[in-house]
Order: structure tokens, then C-alpha cells, then sequence
């Protein structure tokens, strides 16, 4: 059976990072520890929680390279904010051990170097100039704008961002192209976009996206109970030494979590990877084939998926089924513990399940109805899904503008886009208390 080979993989990985993460690099700092650091504003001495580059790096970007390539639905993006973060603190500690500052000042240049190194690492990889400062200085906010601090860091945020395109495009890639590729919408439209249409479809998805991160946080805070119960407490005194839990049942927990990501996958191979290689395939609603992206799986390892990958979205059925499970998959790989980011893995679901709205409500609209809609609802989906959980609506639109291909009419999908992504921040703010990063206020 070829398509055993994917629960193999998944689970060869899962268990390589299981053991590491357990037995060697139990505490790695993280992307949730970035947030939680820098949200604090009154802890004068928050940044000493920041450990050495020369410690973390380079375990932690590589249990996050196994993770990703092995399957998991979790990217690259947040070990980049938080490799460029203890880059940024590391360089303003030796510069600060040559310049007699106060302990305030030092603090001070340290978080500011923070922003700088995340905003030059997301924006130099990814591509998405000032999308890169401004999701580094947003996702540190429970709010949709800023703190004060990272308003003070913007300076320096935005030449880091420019100095980190010089060197990886400028000097590690020079060679590749440059402005994105993904195409939202028909090369031809039929109609121009009304402005009820663009209020109704982004108010619809701005609602929908808080509803799925609203059941993503749920959901999330539930696998974790299940997966790492908390302690029952006890007055005892060494009770604290008996309840952290053996090194071997974490290790056993998180290959069991490896394992059933790889059964999802095997059904559903389009959720396999974090969903930038694949992420044409589900924005045109597979019109693009599996096979035919950079993260093409053989036609041979997806002899049992239950929707197939290489034909296009029949009904609401499909995309609904191929959307939830990769929202499952998604939930047990951060629920586990597993190192990766989630800005394209949401981004990917909600596109799965932008379509799944788009074709239960397209008996519903009239024949005058725009072909942008479509487009329209797809791109402000994905924005909402993505912002109703990282709570960076302004640094979304920008990566979705940045990365769309020249062909996609910008100017027409932005603005109901931005409205999606802020009512959805708004909206899943008013449903829920829950969110996916730890903020200290």
C-alpha cells in the first residue's frame, strides 16, 4: 500500500521531533513565548526571558524544517518571527556590553531589535515587504493595532525589513522572481463588483472567519486537555516533582498525534504541508490539480482519499469535507506541541471553506451577480479565518495583496477584503475570550 508511506513519514517525523522536544530541548522558546514576552508592558525586565541565539536557533529551525517537510499543516512563518526575534536580542546584548546604558535603556534597545528581527527574517523569506513589520508588531497586540512599544520600533523594524530583502533576494536568491503568483478570480470578469455585493460578501465572510477561529481556539484548548491533562492538585509537597508528565509518555503522545495526521492525510492528501506550495490548488477551488503544484503527492499515494485532489469542487460537500479536516489537521499538530507557524495553513483553510460557502449560496444570488463575488469571498475568507486567531488584520491584507499574481484585480478585492478582516477580529473578540497566543495583558 504506497499510501502507508504517508503515515510512515508523518510519523517517522513526528516521533524525530517528539524525541528531540522531550529528552534535549524540553523549553525552546517560541513563537507563543515571542507574543507573550513583548505584550507585557509593565515587567521592566521581560526581555531576560529571551535565551541566547547561540542556544535555540538552530535546534528550533530544525524540528521545525522536520515538521513541515515531514506533513504537518504547519509552516516556516512563526519560527522565522522567532528566529529573527532571539537574533535581534542577541545582537542588542553585545552591543549594549560595549555601551554603558541603564537597565531601562538596555530593555528598551533589546525589544526594539526584537520587532527588527522579526520583521527582517518574515519579510525578507516571505517576500512581503511592510506585510513583514507590521505582523511581527500586530500578532504582539490582542487588539487590531499596536502596542506603543512596537509603534517605537517602526523605524528600525522597516530598515531591518528592507536590509533582510537585500540579503535573501539581493544576495541568497537573486535569481528568482520577484511579486506573487496566486491568481484569485478569472482572467476575464463578467460584470464589475457592485458595493452591495462587496459589503454583503465581506460582512458574510468577515462573521464566518470569527465563527471558525472562534471554533479553532475551542477546539484547540480541547485536544490540549485531552492530549496534556492537567495535574489534579494536591497539598503534598513533592507532588510538583510527580506531575510533570515522563519524557516517555510525551514522547508516546506526540507520535500518536503524528499518526493520526498521517490517517487524515491519507484521506485527505490536500492538507498534507502548510499549504503554500498547494495553496493555488484550493483558491481556484482545485481547477489547479494537487499534482500539477510544487507539493504534488504521486497519483499512487492517493488511491483512498475520499474527494479527489486533481479534479475540481463539485457542490459544497467536497470543499467542506477537504476544509474541516484540514482544520482538524491544523488543530492536533499546534494541540501537540509540534514546532511550525499557521499563517498558511489557515490561510489554506479558509479557502477550502470559502468555496463550500460560495457554492451553497450561489443558488441564492441573482444571474446579474458579478463573477468577482466569487474571488472576492475566497480572498476575504481567507483573510478572516487568518486574523480571527493571529489577530493581525492589517498584516494579512498585505500578504494576500503581496503574494496575489498580477492578474488578480487588486484595487476591486482589497477594500471588501480589509472590511472582512477587521469585523472578523472584532466579531471573534465579542464570541470568545479564547486565543491562540498567550498575552500578558
Amino acid at each position: 500500500y504506497p499510501a502507508a508511506y504517508i503515515v510512515l513519514i508523518t510519523t517517522l517525523g513526528g516521533g524525530l521531533v517528539a524525541t528531540l522536544s522531550a529528552l534535549y530541548f524540553p523549553n525552546l522558546f517560541n513563537a507563543h513565548d515571542y507574543v507573550h514576552v513583548l505584550s507585557d508592558s509593565k515587567d521592566e525586565r521581560k526581555m531576560d526571558a529571551f535565551p541566547t541565539a547561540r542556544s535555540t536557533l538552530l535546534p528550533m529551525l530544525f524540528m521545525s524544517c522536520v515538521t513541515s517537510i515531514s506533513g504537518f499543516s504547519l509552516g516556516p512563518e512563526a519560527p522565522m518571527v522567532t528566529a529573527g526575534g532571539l537574533v535581534g536580542v542577541s545582537l542588542a546584548r553585545k552591543y549594549l556590553k560595549s555601551n554603558s546604558k541603564s537597565k531601562k535603556r538596555s530593555a528598551s534597545v533589546e525589544e526594539t531589535l526584537a520587532y527588527a528581527g522579526a520583521a527582517g527574517t518574515l519579510s525578507g523569506f516571505m517576500n512581503v515587504p511592510l506585510a513583514g513589520p507590521i505582523f511581527a508588531m500586530e500578532m504582539t497586540n490582542r487588539g487590531t493595532g499596536v502596542s506603543s512599544m512596537a509603534a517605537k520600533s517602526w523605524n528600525a523594524a522597516m530598515a531591518a525589513c528592507f536590509a533582510g530583502m537585500v540579503f535573501v533576494r539581493g544576495g541568497l536568491v537573486p535569481n528568482m522572481g520577484v511579486g506573487g503568483h496566486f491568481t484569485y478570480g478569472a482572467k476575464a470578469a463578467v460584470g464589475a463588483l457592485t458595493g452591495r455585493e462587496m459589503v454583503l460578501a465581506s460582512l458574510t465572510c468577515g462573521v464566518g472567519g470569527a465563527v471558525v477561529g472562534t471554533m479553532f481556539h475551542k477546539t484547540l484548548h480541547f485536544l490540549k486537555s485531552v492530549i496534556y491533562p492537567s495535574p489534579k492538585t494536591s497539598s503534598s509537597s513533592s507532588s510538583t516533582a510527580n506531575d510533570k508528565p515522563k519524557k516517555s509518555t510525551v514522547i508516546t503522545k506526540k507520535l500518536l498525534v503524528a499518526f493520526a495526521i498521517g490517517l487524515i492525510s491519507i484521506l485527505y492528501p490536500q492538507t498534507m504541508f502548510w499549504g503554500e506550495g498547494t495553496l493555488q490548488c484550493v483558491v481556484d477551488g482545485q481547477c489547479t490539480p494537487l499534482a500539477a503544484t510544487p507539493h504534488a503527492i504521486p497519483a499512487i499515494m492517493t488511491a483512498f482519499a475520499r474527494v479527489d485532489p486533481n479534479l475540481p469542487f463539485a457542490g459544497v460537500a467536497a470543499p467542506l469535507q477537504v476544509g474541516m479536516a484540514k482544520f482538524v489537521a491544523i488543530a492536533l499538530a499546534a494541540a501537540g506541541g509540534f514546532p511550525g507557524g499557521v499563517i498558511f495553513p489557515l490561510l489554506s483553510n479558509g479557502a477550502l471553506l470559502s468555496h463550500a460557502l460560495i457554492a451553497a449560496v450561489r443558488p441564492l444570488l441573482p444571474l446579474a451577480t458579478s463573477s468577482l463575488v466569487a474571488p472576492l469571498m475566497v480572498m476575504s475568507f481567507m483573510a478572516s479565518t487568518l486574523t480571527s486567531i493571529t489577530r493581525t488584520p492589517l498584516a494579512t491584507v498585505l500578504i494576500l495583496a503581496l503574494s496575489s499574481s498580477g492578474m488578480t484585480p487588486l484595487s476591486v478585492l482589497l477594500p471588501g477584503v480589509m472590511m472582512a478582516s477587521y469585523v472578523s477580529v472584532w466579531v471573534s473578540d465579542r464570541l470568545s475570550s479564547d486565543s491562540f497566543f498567550s498575552y500578558s495583558e
